[in-house]
């Protein structure tokens, strides 16, 4: 008998078989042919939201899933991640492709497999409190109108709902938003982009490698460091050894989103610094990439949890400047100085100035973000 690893390396060498062949049919489409079919009148909008550790992807999800015509899901990735945590990131982005195809059309099936229970409620889905949509009726009849969506209550409230509701509920809405930290080769996801069923978009969000650095410092990431180091050889696990990793796969997205033909208007860049900076004009651009629009209610809605301090609440960018340069505090320059080395090519690219004194470091009015870099220089 096949043991249990041995089964989902065999069901993963059959995935990529499939979608190697579905990838070799789709190329014998013409490029201008596949934009008539990919997005049809009345198709949901798919957008994938791809980002690293500690770099504000969570509030950037938060924009989208507080959006009424979104259907949105936090880090789908998470249980394959956990179920095959022996197994290095490398192998996991098949699967994880599998299961965003799916997700992306509503289909929640593949859930079951990687669900601690089997998946028969949403609570095996660790983090579906994450979703406004799952919080709310359709989906869970027990929500009170007037008290809005409160992520706490939702756990308690809906935690029993069948997993299976998820899917009807997933087709009322006209867009589906999927985000995740997981992918660090974007070319083993190019089929989906080719896929006619899917009306698919990326947004790609960074933020400056020091200050994500110091996040993880305060941040249990242990198995998650494990998987990604895991095929890397050294079994030393350190913040500037999974920094280097994760630098180099982000500009590897970049370049395979600006070489990818099919790729080609449908990737948006977005820093986290002009996002806490300037979060309603950045909203703008993202929802209008999105095919959505920034509603008044919406645009209240962030200028409070960007400005208040809300006990209990995701906030965000208050203090915008020393988030922001909060790092240039709190940080050993000879730490600071490892993460520049090792993150040089993707600072150059997404415009971060490297400190190269400690006076440097902290001497907070010298701008070490690049005010002059735009969406448009990552293309």
């Amino acid at each position: 008998m096949m043991s249990l690893r041995l089964k989902y390396l065999f069901l993963l060498s059959v995935s990529l078989f499939f979608f190697s062949i579905s990838q070799f049919l789709f190329s014998k489409t013409p490029f201008s042919t596949y934009l008539q079919l990919s997005a049809p009148k009345n198709k949901p909008v798919h957008l994938l939201i791809v980002s690293s550790w500690r770099s504000g992807s969570s509030f950037l999800g938060q924009i989208f899933n507080h959006h009424n015509d979104v259907f949105y899901l936090f880090e789908p990735g998470h249980p394959i991640w956990m179920k095959l945590r022996n197994e290095g990131s490398e192998l996991l982005h098949f699967p994880l492709r599998d299961l965003l195809q799916s997700l992306f059309t509503c289909d929640v099936s593949p859930l079951h497999h990687y669900l601690p229970e089997g998946g028969k409620h949403i609570s095996e889905l660790g983090f579906f409190a994450e979703s406004r949509a799952l919080c709310t009726p359709p989906f869970c009849s027990v929500f009170i109108p007037s008290e809005g969506y409160d992520r706490h209550k939702c756990y308690h409230r809906c935690k029993n709902t069948l997993l299976k509701e998820m899917a009807e509920t997933c087709k009322t809405y006209s867009h589906v938003v999927l985000k995740t930290v997981r992918i660090l080769d974007l070319s083993v996801f190019l089929p989906l982009f080719r896929n006619p069923d899917l009306n698919l978009r990326i947004l790609h969000l960074v933020r400056d490698p020091r200050a994500v650095a110091l996040s993880r410092k305060s941040f249990d990431l242990n198995i998650e460091d494990h998987i990604v180091l895991k095929n890397d050889g050294n079994k030393n696990i350190t913040i500037s050894r999974v920094m280097e990793k994760i630098c180099k796969s982000q500009v590897d997205i970049n370049n395979v989103a600006k070489t990818a033909e099919v790729l080609r208007g449908r990737y948006m860049a977005i820093r986290h610094e002009d996002l806490a900076n300037e979060p309603i004009k950045n909203i703008k651009k993202m929802y209008s990439f999105a095919g959505l629009s920034l509603t008044k209610d919406l645009e209240q809605w962030v200028y409070n949890i960007t400005h208040e301090e809300v006990e209990g609440s995701m906030t965000f960018s208050r203090e915008s400047s020393k988030v922001v340069h909060k790092w240039r505090t709190a940080l050993d320059f000879n730490f600071i100085k490892q993460i520049q080395d090792n993150c040089k090519e993707a600072m150059d690219l997404f415009g971060y100035r490297p400190a190269r004194s400690k006076t440097e470091q902290q001497h907070l009015t010298l701008d070490l973000v690049n005010k002059e870099w735009s969406q448009e220089k990552a293309k």
